[in-house]
């Protein structure tokens, strides 16, 4: 299995995390993805399907698709997408490149095709017939920036609350956040929401998570309760709680999966 990150032309970083590709793919039947809270173009290059299992239950769609920012997880069967290459766009960078909100994306699958017609299917052909990972990365940049659109940047004080909920921890309340940035409480969460596809109560339980997640895994033997304590969580219940929201499983029992992870927030499950 080889797993390649590349860093995006300088005129895309604003918007685009990174792009990766995975080729020869895990041997475990199954995956569980983590909700990051962004959105990301996926395309399977071994077949032209991608198959999801979400809360709304199996999906199956094109070889491109457009995958939400998700505050739940979702499954995959990784013998089916064995090679992949995938866009991770930063929080809101998805409106500039795909010309619609996030909120109209969140929690589900949408064929890239639906967003741009014909050309989905053009580009996954290019991806397909190319020689090496490197040329699928160019196609890639090339393809982005003849989407870019210049006027769509994510307002200040949204990109303010999304860095402050990045953070992890303690929250400051999303009226302060809303006061700071000279804008009612109804009309901060209403623009929030248009960038990042959520309320920012949702995106800062999401962030909580994702903090705690990340101290979990780099603890060799881990207390619980004082991983708890230091991102903000009333007690170790409700950790726990939070973390079954996000991730369907038990600190322990993630703790166990991510061993065999494949990539960023990606879980393996037992058969």
């Amino acid at each position: 299995m080889i797993y390649t990150r590349h860093q995006p032309a300088a005129a895309l970083r604003r918007h685009v995390d990174h792009v990766w590709c995975l080729t020869d793919g895990p041997t475990h039947p199954a995956e569980r993805i983590l909700p990051a809270g962004t959105v990301e173009v996926v395309v399977n290059l071994r077949d032209a399907a991608v198959c999801v299992e979400n809360r709304e239950g199996q999906q199956r769609l094109s070889g491109s698709v457009v995958s939400g920012p998700y505050t739940s997880p979702f499954d995959i069967d990784a013998r089916k997408h064995p090679d992949m290459i995938g866009i991770h766009f930063k929080i809101g960078g998805a409106l500039a490149l795909l010309g619609v909100s996030p909120a109209e994306l969140a929690e589900t699958h949408v064929d890239l095709g639906a967003l741009w017609g014909l050309e989905a299917d053009d580009v996954r052909e290019q991806l397909c017939d190319a020689t090496s990972t490197a040329d699928r990365f160019r196609i890639v940049e090339s393809l982005l920036l003849g989407h870019l659109r210049d006027d769509d940047s994510v307002p200040n004080h949204v990109a303010r609350a999304v860095r402050t909920f990045a953070r992890g921890g303690s929250q400051p309340p999303v009226r302060v956040l809303a006061d700071e940035a000279g804008l009612s409480h109804r009309r901060f969460i209403a623009l929030f929401k248009v960038q990042v596809g959520m309320t920012p109560k949702k995106f800062a339980r999401l962030c909580r998570f994702r903090s705690a997640h990340r101290t979990l895994i780099s603890c060799r033997t881990p207390e619980l309760s004082r991983i708890a304590v230091e991102h903000g969580y009333s007690d170790q219940s409700h950790m726990i709680r939070e973390f079954q929201t996000f991730s369907g499983l038990t600190p322990t029992e993630l703790l166990d999966r991510c061993a065999q992870a494949t990539k960023d927030d990606h879980v393996a499950l037992r058969p």
